[in-house]
């Protein structure tokens, strides 16, 4: 039995091959310049997440015209693919007994879809809000936000998995927190100095994931 029991998975830059699938969206839509000063805003500290939300998603809508259907948004984010070796690695874990989840920082209508197509069993990300017709409001529900660690040990509670026994895949600063508050922190790819130093097992890719955790002593 792997001494890891609940596998939480970050998406962009993990699950996909993008890095940030709010990113992903701008550039469709052609407000990649703009939306990077909302970046450099909130890294200053002189708006929320809740505002960073409120104002990339006036810009999505800006850009359409003045109302933005979940259809386009959703035709948009289905051009993303899963990572190489995702749907093997996963499969593996599985059969070693590992339950999966994800928690993203990213858009929830691609997380729903990765989600399901990982047969994550617990997920969170961050939701756009629609009207009844079905077009984007501006803001959204930061289930998530930046603060992962709070959603990580969320979902390792509801599927009723220790902290110690649980594994959290990232590959970015803003995976630092919650590598901090799990037993297995693996770091994907180089990533900055902050998750660096936090991390403890580093791979190239998810399809490294099951040799690790076979190598791994409890």
């Amino acid at each position: 039995m792997a001494c890891v029991r609940l596998m939480v998975f970050d998406m962009d830059g993990v699950l996909v091959p993008i890095k940030s699938s709010w990113a992903y969206i701008h550039e469709a839509l052609g407000v990649g310049e703009e939306a990077r000063r909302y970046v450099r805003l909130f890294m200053d500290g002189k708006i929320d997440y809740l505002e960073w939300m409120r104002l990339d998603t006036e810009l999505w809508i800006r850009a359409s015209g003045g109302r933005l259907h979940r259809s386009r948004l959703q035709e948009i984010l289905d051009r993303v693919p899963l990572a190489p070796g995702v749907e093997d690695a996963v499969r593996r874990l599985r059969r070693m007994g590992v339950r999966i989840a994800l928690v993203s920082g990213g858009v929830d209508l691609l997380a729903r879809r990765v989600a399901r197509l990982i047969g994550a069993e617990a997920w969170m990300a961050n939701m756009l809000s629609f009207d009844k017709e079905g077009y984007l409001r501006p803001g959204g529900v930061p289930l998530v936000g930046v603060d992962k660690a709070r959603a990580v040990k969320r979902v390792a509670y509801e599927l009723g998995v220790g902290l110690g026994r649980t594994a959290y895949v990232g590959d970015s600063m803003w995976d630092a927190s919650a590598m901090r508050v799990v037993g297995y922190p693996i770091l994907v790819g180089e990533g900055d100095e902050m998750v660096r130093r936090v991390a403890r097992y580093r791979i190239r890719g998810v399809g490294e994931l099951p040799g690790l955790l076979e190598g791994l002593e409890c």
